[in-house]
């Protein structure tokens, strides 16, 4: 399982390379954590339909009111590109501290003993299926050191960055593209009292699209992201739509583990 490493990597390393073993470590486990990443953001790429219906309504009608002032238009405008990230970065910040110190009242819903007929049902559709159905005693314990919990933790945590992410990047494309439609040049001459000339990326021209509008779904996009992320968590009807569902493949991966564990004492 790849939430419970714990093997060893010094074993059977040459004697020159063994001085450097930690740092070895930490480059594989980096690697599998990006390929692990990569993944996962497919993955959740693949559920992007379901996350749109259920997510951009709420954000929607959360942001809709501040995007058609002019005063928060204001305020995105006269951030420089620099200051602009700086609040994008901030907006991070803020979210990666909530699910940190939110995310270890979770670890209280997952087992900490196995049913044996929870492990069955966690096998099924997995190499592991034949095996806990021959009718054998499976071990309760799924054995969760400090190692494994903190694997765990960082999994829910990428899980939540990763779709907090995803999230937010729709959010900032439903912005420019409304923007672009609703808000006409007219009226952001209006607002900001001069003609305001169409952006440009990499050199191009975007028709339509201002720099200003730019400015204002981005921060649009973080002020939405971080309140997904405190609603996500918060909110009965949308923790069930989004974060149970992480929590869920957790909790079988840890019955997994128990019928793994089984299987490497009998052999």
């Amino acid at each position: 399982m790849p939430h419970f490493v714990e093997d060893r990597f010094d074993v059977g390393l040459p004697r020159v390379l063994r001085p450097f073993a930690a740092v070895l470590e930490l480059s594989r486990l980096g690697l599998m954590l990006g390929f692990w990443t990569v993944r996962r953001v497919i993955a959740e790429a693949r559920e992007m339909g379901h996350l749109a219906v259920r997510a951009l309504p709420l954000l929607a009608l959360f942001g809709m009111v501040i995007f058609f002032t002019a005063d928060f238009w204001q305020v995105a405008a006269a951030l420089d590109s620099g200051w602009l990230w700086v609040t994008a970065a901030f907006f991070v910040l803020l979210i990666q501290a909530f699910l940190i110190a939110r995310l270890p009242e979770e670890f209280g819903t997952l087992p900490k003993a196995c049913a044996p007929e929870r492990i069955r049902a966690s096998c099924a559709a997995t190499p592991l299926a034949e095996f806990a159905l021959t009718g054998a005693e499976l071990d309760a314990d799924p054995v969760l050191g400090p190692a494994q919990r903190r694997n765990m933790f960082v999994y829910l945590l990428l899980s939540q960055t990763i779709q907090v992410s995803l999230l937010s990047w729709m959010v900032f494309f439903f912005y420019v593209v409304f923007g672009a439609i609703a808000i006409r040049p007219e009226v952001l001459t209006e607002w900001f009292k001069h003609p305001v000339p169409d952006a440009r990326l990499l050199g191009v021209r975007v028709p339509g699209v201002s720099s200003e509008l730019l400015h204002s779904a981005v921060l649009l996009a973080g002020l939405s992201a971080l309140y997904f992320a405190i609603t996500a968590l918060t909110d009965a009807a949308y923790r069930r739509e989004f974060f149970d569902r992480t929590l869920a493949e957790l909790d079988r991966a840890i019955h997994l583990r128990a019928a793994y564990l089984t299987a490497r004492r009998r052999s």
